[in-house]
């Protein structure tokens, strides 16, 4: 039955491919999304940076002057690839805004290429929690996918890392970070968008766990440390952000 199921499924996107043929966002190459190509040629980091200074961090940690200095919540910010790519932009932008949920595969090979070039993978598997940001339920209902979580699905598979999508929610609607350009005012626009979900199903204990908050871009950062701040009173060991790209 389960065979039977599955070739129904490779006949349906068999099907949608014929009507509607997948073209290379790079190189126009029929077949494809993203061809192993084009996907080549956007850049893996080869190491990670203090998201507040941008002083090199070699174990992706905020470097000790900034820690000192502004006490963030974030442990760490892991950026996997480069804005400045127009190719990366491009898949990004499909994948947010024209709905292409299959670029989450090219997109979480990036981040998950970054996370072994800087070895981040010597952390014990069984400390560490994938946490994607939530989507407000408007902005959900209209994209019809949380992108944040496809990604942290994608590398939870790979990694064999448990991912929790329900710990945190939206506890009100905001304006895109995209769309304000101040960091103070994006720091206003998130402040106490988020909550710890009480009506989640099961207990999710992160006392002593090493959270990865999942994104697909960020700016200022002002997201992540907000969902950090909320999850800080469930103890983890330390709280990064994951991203594919910091604009």
């Amino acid at each position: 039955m389960n065979d039977f199921y599955l070739n129904m499924h490779d006949l349906l996107n068999w099907s949608l491919d014929c009507i509607f043929p997948k073209y290379c966002i790079g190189c126009k190459k029929e077949g494809f999304y993203v061809c192993q190509n084009c996907l080549s040629l956007i850049p893996i980091l080869s190491h990670a940076n203090c998201f507040l200074c941008g002083r090199r961090s070699p174990n992706g940690h905020i470097c000790n002057n900034c820690n000192d200095k502004f006490h963030p919540k974030l442990k760490g910010l892991l950026v996997a690839s480069d804005w400045n790519n127009l190719l990366l932009r491009q898949i990004i932008y499909t994948y947010k805004y024209k709905f292409i949920k299959e670029l989450s595969e090219p997109l979480s090979y990036i981040m998950i290429k970054f996370l072994e070039t800087i070895r981040f993978n010597n952390c014990k598997f069984d400390e560490l929690v994938l946490i994607p940001v939530p989507l407000n339920k408007k902005r959900l209902i209209w994209r019809g996918y949380n992108q944040a979580e496809f990604l942290a699905q994608k590398i939870s598979e790979y990694y064999l890392i448990p991912v929790n999508s329900e710990i945190l929610k939206r506890s009100r609607s905001t304006l895109p970070q995209v769309e304000i350009k101040n960091r103070n005012e994006r720091q206003k626009n998130i402040l106490g968008a988020f909550k710890i979900n009480e009506n989640m199903n099961g207990n999710f204990d992160l006392k002593n766990k090493i959270v990865i908050l999942v994104d697909d871009v960020c700016t200022t950062s002002a997201t992540l440390e907000e969902c950090a701040n909320v999850l800080k009173p469930l103890k983890p060991k330390e709280i990064f952000g994951l991203v594919i790209a910091r604009g």
